[in-house]
Parts: structure tokens; sequence; C-alpha cells
């Protein structure tokens, strides 16, 4: 059986993804009942979120500039 991602979670719990990302983050803007939905969801599915991406998504890319003689 594959690894659950937050897409299958989403989806078992009628909601968006990034409905399900500030339920894992705690956003505070997220109602009771969905909260509930995804927690149920997440413990239905036995989701754990992946670490390796949550460091990948977290960076935050740097400006830089390359200047070239033409």
């Amino acid at each position: 059986m594959k690894t659950p991602t937050i897409q299958d979670v989403a989806q078992r719990a009628g909601v968006g993804v990034g409905t399900v990302s500030r339920v894992l983050n705690n956003h505070a803007a997220v109602k009771p009942a969905t909260r509930e939905a995804v927690l149920q969801a997440i413990a239905a599915l036995d989701y754990t979120p992946n670490p390796h991406a949550r460091r990948i998504a977290g960076a935050r890319a740097t400006p830089s500039a390359c200047c070239c003689p033409c």
C-alpha cells in the first residue's frame, strides 16, 4: 500500500490541500467542524507529514545576479 499524501487527506476530508495544510500548521482560520473532518481523515489514513518535503517547501529562494560580458 502506498504512503498517503496530503492530497489523499484532502480528498477524504472533502477539502482542499491548503485547508489540510492550515490544519497541520494549527492555523486559526479553520472552522472547528472542518478541522475535525481533516483530523479524522489524517487518523483514518495514518498520514504523517514528510519532514523532507516540509523542509524543501519551507526553503526561501534568495535573489542572485549574474553579470556576463556581451
